[in-house]
């Protein structure tokens, strides 16, 4: 099976494509020249990409994706913005946070200096991220649209009309070398462009993520202590490995959720990164033949004692657990969170993170690694009367995305230097108490630089993550549906693969019999996933990203 790669032009034509199946092309929303592919002038050119180059990192990214690393922060920062974006203007946005509200910029001159330095009043309502996917429709309902707004990380139903309805086509600021006018966010890889593309234009400023997407974290001092290798070179390897880091009687197992070895065996035993896509047909990697064995080494597993008791439970608290040594893996964790790890354990000198490699099941080498899609949400600009304000919401962005060591980012991560954050025997910027509650605004799900791995006096953790993003990376297989757009899948899927798993987990614990997978399998199908391959499909067709 084949994976496509996508080109500037067909991407976006590609989701328009798929706005055209929903039916866009017939329902102009109120607007006229519409196109048939759905969009308001035919298909944009996705962003040029120009790195930024004014950094030497001690570690290079490379093309396929591996991200540059830093081993401390840089001693010189550059300017990368010349020119303030406002002048005294408001301008307004929503975006969801992850920590409680900090105060308002009256009280707290963090936001007060970042209105300085962007010549606005920056006005932020900030919705708990566990609510945000229920607010995120009430705010777009209303009349008083906030001028920068992040669209979910989650299915949003009839987004490309919501999007050609409420907010604005950037194509003509953004597409191609008009980018240029905003480096920064030309800064962006091209792969991180992906959701913002639909009704043939570009609807948004990517929130961008690396390709390796997750990382298999591991306690290394736990694999030492029972005299296991950090990356087991085939299935039975594997298997003898969880079993000798489990201790029921000491309270420790291998796993706290099933997901985690879910999604390594998932790699071990070569299934697709969600689709696979071979002569303009999708296969799902729930119907392949690698997804059944995934579930019966499952079964085994689970009987084997190697997984939490409580494994089933989603909200089993597995980064507590992984912390305290109850379980050793931590698979298929969001790779932004190796530093997270290191700040929680500083005080625990036995603590070691380690990266697990995957390998075939057979031990014939590397397994395929499963790609992230390249980015968390986007940013979307409201429709606006004004074209300046458009312009001004970009130069804006184009401030917030400043890349890793440059004046811009050092003051939008850490604030003022005395006041905000202090710096460590290197150099470093360390957050003071009253840094660490005022700079939490969530600026960075308006816009954002592309990451770089820096783990501040850690060089060998640096190094380690940087071993293995080129392990993994050349490896890697993309999804071949990242960049397109199923009603089905926004709509439908979420409550489809709930039920779905919840069967297959019934047979993983053997409440019902292995022969009850194809019926929970062909229930899937009828529920969302015939009609998501369809959808697909016919939107890669028409955007000619499909293999020959």
């Amino acid at each position: 099976m084949s994976n496509s790669a996508f080109s500037r032009r067909s991407l976006i034509a590609g989701a328009g494509g798929s706005a055209a199946l929903l039916g866009l092309a017939g329902c102009s929303g109120g607007e006229s020249g519409g196109s048939a592919d759905g969009s308001a002038g035919g298909s944009a050119e996705m962003p040029s990409y120009t790195p930024y180059t004014g950094l030497t990192p001690d570690l290079p990214g490379t093309e396929e994706g591996v991200d540059p690393a830093f081993f401390n922060f840089p001693s010189d920062n550059p300017v990368s913005v010349t020119e303030k974006p406002g002048n005294g203007e408001t301008l307004t946005g929503m975006a969801n946070i992850y920590y409680a509200v900090p105060p308002g910029p009256g009280s707290n001159s963090y936001w007060a200096g970042l209105n300085e330095r962007l010549g606005v009043d920056l006005q932020l309502q900030m919705v708990s991220a566990a609510d945000y996917t229920q607010t995120f429709p009430t705010t777009v309902a209303g009349n008083n649209l906030p001028d920068m707004v992040q669209i979910p990380n989650a299915p949003v139903p009839n987004l490309p009309q919501l999007l050609r309805a409420r907010f604005t086509d950037l194509s003509e600021h953004l597409s191609g070398d008009a980018i240029n006018d905003y480096p920064n966010l030309a800064n962006i890889p091209t792969r991180s462009w992906a959701p913002t593309a639909h009704n043939g234009g570009i609807y948004g400023i990517p929130i961008p993520r690396g390709a390796i997407g997750t990382y298999h974290f591991i306690r290394a001092d736990l694999f030492e202590a029972a005299g296991v290798s950090t990356s087991p070179q085939s299935y039975e390897e594997f298997v003898e490995t969880t079993k000798a880091l489990t201790d029921p009687g000491q309270r420790r197992w291998a796993f706290a959720l099933v997901n985690q070895p879910r999604q390594l065996l998932g790699r071990m035993n070569g299934e697709p990164n969600v689709w696979a896509e071979e002569g303009g047909k999708l296969t799902h990697m729930y119907e392949t033949e690698q997804f059944a064995q995934t579930v019966t080494d499952l079964i085994a597993m689970w009987k084997s004692g190697v997984m939490h008791p409580d494994s089933f439970n989603d909200a089993n608290p597995f980064k507590q657990l992984f912390n305290a040594g109850t379980v050793a893996i931590n698979a298929a964790d969001g790779y932004p969170g190796y530093i997270q790890y290191v700040l929680d354990n500083a005080d625990n000198p036995g603590f070691e993170l380690g990266l697990m490699p995957v390998n075939k099941r057979d031990g014939s080498g590397l397994a395929d690694w499963a790609l992230g899609p390249g980015y968390y949400s986007f940013n979307a600009l409201s429709k606006q009367d004004d074209p300046e304000k458009i312009k001004l919401a970009l130069r804006v962005a184009n401030w917030l995305a400043a890349p890793f060591g440059t004046e811009e980012y050092l003051y939008r991560l850490y604030g003022e230097e005395g006041v905000d954050h202090a710096r460590d025997a290197e150099g470093n910027p360390v957050l003071t108490p009253t840094g660490t509650t005022n700079t939490v605004l969530p600026i960075r799900y308006l816009a954002d630089s592309p990451y770089n791995i820096y783990v501040p006096g850690r060089p060998q953790d640096a190094e380690a993550q940087h071993d293995y993003q080129s392990l993994e990376i050349p490896v890697g297989i993309p999804n071949p549906v990242v960049g397109f757009y199923s009603e089905a899948a926004a709509s439908l899927n979420a409550a489809a693969d709930l039920a779905f798993l919840d069967g297959v987990y019934a047979i993983v614990q053997e409440r019902q019999p292995f022969s009850n997978l194809e019926n929970v399998i062909s229930t899937w199908r009828n529920a969302a996933g015939d009609a998501m391959r369809t959808q697909y499909q016919d939107a890669m067709q028409e955007a000619g990203a499909t293999s020959s």
